[in-house]
């Protein structure tokens, strides 16, 4: 899809939304519009500034126009993609911001619904979900229906101006423990031809623990806004409410810079963390395709490698904010969990080969109590 066929209506939605709200105000609509689908990227990038010079935010109304939320949410993310390539941009970015703390007063979590999405969901939602998962892809409509089955949730952060198209969507699995890989979580369950049956047969006695596995923020243009952190919560006390027996409450998460980072390390001259003999290992093996087949291999690099992402998750910082270089670190810190186990081969898949050389980290959530002093102590000190 282009990008003239993907903002066209987005724009007519937003001057329409202006006609009737002041929030934008054009003359000529029909002649920008025209414009905008002759024009170079430049030429684009030009008309959304003349929008930033024209845009004046009402804080105090929702629009009244049943996709206005919706236009501004995708009117940010447009902005904030093309952000970068605009020499100075500076009224872009007042409008940017503008934006941001307009939309934060709307989307704030006394707003949003948390919605348990199932097999009996509208087909819309469940589509929405098959379509935004971002850390575990769902291939056919049977993943879909595992991930929505017995022994799983999927919750959603629902705006009621956005009812059918969720802004984070959290998987959880219901486990026996602490799971230490995510084909575990992903094959527990077979495909069953009668979920709503299942589900009402959960045996209590092999739920212990309530496993995070993928969270995803569906929507770009409410980066900056927190959503995450509240919802996570939320869903804990809905877990606690159905199962009173769940005991333990954790991710499985993926280290998606990991072999970036090493990576840079190995080329860098200046390192101490890795010694030269080890250098010179890890550039021969990683020189060939079919490394990570070897179990004898494996056996020998596992206990360089676990140290070494120990690092990187627990020493490895931003330079300008201190926080956890990694962002599903960073995220999950943030919200006042710790880090509690590494995992050996949690993520045996391609995906998992290439981010972090099969490694996946459990970041474990205690009492609401000790998350809040976690991420006072993250949040003011950097602390991990």
């Amino acid at each position: 899809m282009t990008i003239t066929k993907t903002v066209r209506p987005l724009l007519e939605e937003i001057f329409y939304l202006g006609a009737r709200s002041s929030i934008l105000v054009f003359k000529n609509v029909g002649k920008l519009l025209k414009q905008y689908d002759e024009s170079d990227k430049q030429n684009r990038i030009a008309i959304l500034k003349r929008i930033a010079k024209t845009y004046h935010p009402q804080e105090e109304n929702f629009p009244s126009q049943p996709d206005g939320v919706h236009s501004l949410v995708h009117l940010h993310a447009y902005i904030l993609k093309f952000l970068p390539e605009i020499e100075s941009p500076a009224y872009v970015e007042r409008m940017s911001e503008s934006l941001r703390d307009l939309l934060a007063t709307w989307f704030t979590t006394g707003l949003l619904q948390v919605e348990r999405v199932t097999w009996q969901s509208p087909c819309e939602i469940a589509q929405r979900v098959s379509e935004y998962e971002a850390v575990h892809r769902i291939r056919y409509w049977a993943d879909l229906k595992r991930r929505l089955g017995p022994y799983r949730r999927c919750f959603a952060y629902i705006h009621h101006m956005m009812p059918n198209d969720p802004l984070v969507i959290l998987h959880a699995g219901l486990v026996d423990n602490i799971s230490n890989s995510i084909q575990t979580i992903l094959n527990r369950v077979k495909s069953v031809s009668d979920v709503t049956e299942e589900i009402l047969h959960e045996d209590p006695s092999l739920i212990n623990s309530a496993i995070f596995y993928s969270i995803s923020s569906t929507q770009p243009g409410l980066r900056g806004i927190e959503l995450g952190n509240a919802l996570i919560k939320r869903c804990v006390l809905q877990l606690q409410a159905e199962h009173p027996e769940l005991e333990k409450f954790s991710s499985l998460s993926p280290i998606p810079d990991f072999r970036k980072w090493l990576m840079e390390e190995l080329h860098s001259s200046s390192t101490s963390i890795i010694s030269s003999e080890i250098r010179s290992w890890f550039h021969s093996l990683f020189s060939t395709s079919t490394w990570h087949l070897d179990e004898t291999v494996l056996d020998e690099i596992r206990p360089v490698l676990m140290r070494l992402c120990a690092y990187y998750l627990t020493q490895v910082k931003h330079s300008k904010t201190g926080y956890a270089r990694d962002p599903v670190a960073n995220f999950h810190l943030h919200n006042g969990a710790v880090v509690w186990r590494l995992n050996w081969l949690a993520d045996r898949s391609e995906r998992g080969w290439k981010q972090s050389l099969s490694m996946m980290v459990n970041y474990r959530y205690y009492s609401f109590d000790r998350i809040d002093r976690n991420s006072i102590d993250y949040i003011g000190k950097q602390k991990i």
